[in-house]
């Protein structure tokens, strides 16, 4: 069936899609973002999207990596429609709820963390507010340190720890107060100017050395800071992964102080590096990790999973109406049982691995290609210049003509120069390679100069 696609049949977007995108213009905020492509998805199978006019594009987004195990699985179909034809809604600060239960006792289960207890949540973003909540309220201290580059969301707790890009916060002042940004060790590109797949241990020593020495020093006392929130992999960054003992030298230094490590893996858990959550991969066990995402396959849960004693909370003070609704909690149990049963988490690894050697090759045979990293399903290309400074116009260049070809390839990063890799978990090799195909085409075209239409970042 993949040997099929992608199909494209109308040079899109096609009449039917542009119908849409002019009526929504008309009625919906552009606060919700400018979008990266004129698509308008009509079904899913898999990791294959159809549009409303026929097309059927290769997917390599999942939806903001949230579309886990792909589109119209059987099993979450199923479980879903199974739900909603008994009951809809049930709210868990009121009642208990059979399938929210069992979902918390399997992430309790994966989580690398003591003694975890689970709160639920809607979004990623509601998730780092809960997180924001749980540590001050457990620490009683006021201070959070955050990561530059980091993308936590868009609720006012979200932004306000989030320095992904400046412009996210313009107009809305006063944010959340008491909040202080640090650079993330990037191996590839930091400000310390060290190769840090070279030099690794350098990279962190230069880190920990500028958190205790000026942060802790001049700028933060550590005694009043409560947590410290890192993504393990930065995503909207560009997939920034640190050096691989970065995060048990972190936490050591944070265990002298008294301060928590939480981890946003909204993006980065339920598989997506092949791992069930990424901070495995560092062997670092948090205080706090939140998720989201994948965890339903899209569909809207999220929470923070925290050690036993950090989660005892005042009753009803982290309680959201709809969090983990019977359906939404239907769909999470279905979602975690498909990883698990159809060994998701190593096909994520045997595909991206697979990737990642694709990209490398083509690396050598063309110099724009700056850096390839990742883990699993979460994989980061960076295009660059010849001087080496970031190319965002040839980034957005060949992300565009890929989506003419019918592949959706978003790019996005600190400096917009990243081509961005997460594809459905349910992936195959055979689409995958079909996708970097497409990709390699798409940047021989955007470098002979081809293509003019450059796509944008919603950021």
């Amino acid at each position: 069936m993949t040997s099929e696609y992608p199909k494209i049949v109308v040079k899109p977007p096609g009449p039917k899609a542009k119908e849409l995108i002019e009526r929504e213009g008309k009625v919906i905020s552009p606060g919700l973002g400018v979008k990266l492509f004129p698509v308008v998805p009509e079904r899913g199978y898999g990791a294959l999207i159809e549009d409303v006019d026929g097309n059927v594009f290769i997917d390599f987004l999942a939806g903001a990596a949230a579309a886990s195990t792909g589109y119209a699985h059987p099993l979450l179909v199923k479980e879903v429609q199974k739900q909603v034809a008994k009951i809809q809604h049930s709210m868990i600060g009121y009642t208990y709820s059979k399938r929210a239960i069992e979902v918390a006792e399997i992430l309790a289960k994966k989580a690398p963390l003591e003694d975890p207890r689970v709160l639920f949540g809607l979004s990623g973003s509601d998730a780092m507010d809960l997180t924001m909540k749980v540590a001050r309220f457990s620490t009683r201290k006021p201070w959070i340190i955050a990561f530059i580059g980091a993308y936590h969301g868009q609720t006012y707790g979200a932004t306000s720890i989030a320095s992904f890009q400046s412009s996210q916060k313009r107009g809305f002042s006063p944010l959340v107060p008491n909040v202080v940004w640090v650079p993330y060790p990037n191996p590839y590109r930091n400000i310390w100017g060290i190769n840090g797949y070279e030099e690794p241990d350098e990279l962190i020593n230069r880190f920990l050395d500028y958190l205790e020495s000026y942060i802790f020093a001049h700028v933060v006392p550590p005694d009043e800071t409560a947590v410290l929130i890192a993504e393990p992999i930065q995503g909207d960054a560009g997939i920034v992964v640190p050096p691989d003992d970065f995060f048990i030298e972190l936490k050591k230094l944070l265990d002298e102080y008294g301060i928590l490590l939480a981890m946003d893996e909204v993006q980065t858990g339920i598989g997506r590096t092949g791992k069930w959550f990424a901070s495995e991969w560092f062997g670092v066990k948090p205080d706090l990790l939140a998720f989201g995402k994948g965890v339903a396959s899209g569909m809207g849960m999220s929470g923070v999973i925290g050690q036993g004693e950090l989660m005892e909370m005042t009753s009803g003070s982290a309680l959201l109406t709809p969090a983990a609704n019977p359906v939404i909690s239907a769909a999470a149990y279905a979602t975690l049982k498909i990883i698990e049963e159809e060994n998701l988490l190593e096909n994520a690894q045997n595909v991206g691995n697979f990737i990642q050697r694709r990209l490398r090759e083509m690396q050598e045979n063309y110099e724009v290609i700056g850096d390839v990293r990742g883990k699993g399903l979460m994989i980061g290309v960076e295009i660059v210049k010849p001087d080496g400074k970031p190319d965002p116009e040839l980034t957005g260049k060949i992300c565009w003509r890929a989506f003419e070809l019918g592949l959706i390839l978003p790019s996005y990063g600190m400096f917009g120069n990243v081509i961005r890799i997460t594809p459905p978990l349910v992936i195959t090799n055979e689409l995958a390679e079909k996708g970097l195909e497409i990709m390699e085409r798409a940047l021989k075209d955007a470098l002979a100069g081809k293509v003019s239409h450059r796509v944008v970042t919603w950021h």
